[in-house]
């Protein structure tokens, strides 16, 4: 069975929901079978590679150019990183960085979407430091490139906005697949949401998990099908919290090192950070 040669490790909450879109509407490329991320090098290596590589099983030399696992989580994982070296070596890398200031609050509003928390957001980050951890680019970005040297692209998130082409050429370049211009339209891919109910997001977060840990991804599929993710979910943004001043200010001064490490070479996209003054 195949695995995959390419990684796109996210961050969460870059855009890669659109990524994983685009590609799955290309159709020369194999992507998990009816799921966006399998979790396999964080949260499921104990299932061991068999189940992993069944993720994989349809993948048809003569019909798909590459094998892509868009998996955000593995970013700022301390153990995927080894993980991936031990089980694939010739793989390679797609880093997405993004404002980081408002990469970290749209991570603590997923988190309320899908009722991992109720806290305001100060709480939050004691209760998931990884709201403020995933955000550390330079120091991440260091451990991906010492593990595999040479392999590690970086894409910025902003020029998604501002150049969707652009940003898709240059994500096709670097997966070595012929450019196709991106047809997917409409509103933002995997929007914050405001649930209903707390409780009712545990529920639906839990159930979907079970899930997903039996790659019963056809029951989650067609749940959201019939409107069942709203449900869980809600489905506007309108109630979700926005960051003071105060919030914005302490994210600015715990990321600025950070920033001013990737400045050298990323110069020209880290100056579309508006949080940094630029």
């Amino acid at each position: 069975m195949s695995l995959p040669d390419v990684l796109v490790i996210g961050p969460m909450r870059t855009g890669t929901t659109w990524i994983y879109e685009y590609l799955l509407a290309r159709g020369d490329v194999c992507l998990p079978n009816g799921v966006k991320e399998t979790f396999f090098f964080d949260r499921n290596y104990g299932k061991g590679l068999e189940w992993y590589k069944a993720h994989f099983h349809y993948c048809n030399p003569g019909r798909h150019r590459r094998i892509v696992e868009v998996a955000p989580s593995y970013f700022h994982s301390r153990d995927a990183p080894h993980r991936i070296r031990e089980t694939m070596n010739e793989v390679c890398f797609v880093a997405i960085l993004r404002d980081p200031v408002a990469r970290s609050w749209s991570h603590y509003l997923h988190l309320l979407s899908y009722g991992y928390t109720q806290a305001a957001f100060h709480e939050a980050v004691r209760e998931f430091p990884e709201i403020l951890d995933a955000s550390r680019y330079a120091t991440h970005l260091k451990r991906w490139r010492n593990l595999f040297p040479g392999r590690v692209y970086v894409l910025f998130f902003e020029e998604l906005g501002s150049n969707r082409e652009e940003y898709c050429r240059r994500l096709c370049n670097v997966l070595q697949l012929e450019y196709r211009k991106p047809v997917l339209c409409g509103g933002r891919s995997n929007p914050g949401t405001a649930p209903f109910s707390p409780w009712l997001a545990r529920a639906g977060r839990t159930m979907a998990n079970a899930l997903r840990s039996r790659r019963l991804y056809f029951i989650i599929n067609a749940a959201k099908a019939v409107g069942l993710k709203c449900l869980f979910f809600g489905h506007s943004e309108r109630n979700l919290p926005k960051p003071g001043d105060e919030d914005l200010a302490w994210l600015v001064k715990q990321l600025e090192s950070e920033v001013r490490t990737l400045q050298s070479e990323f110069s020209e996209s880290v100056s579309a950070w508006r949080s940094f003054g630029s």
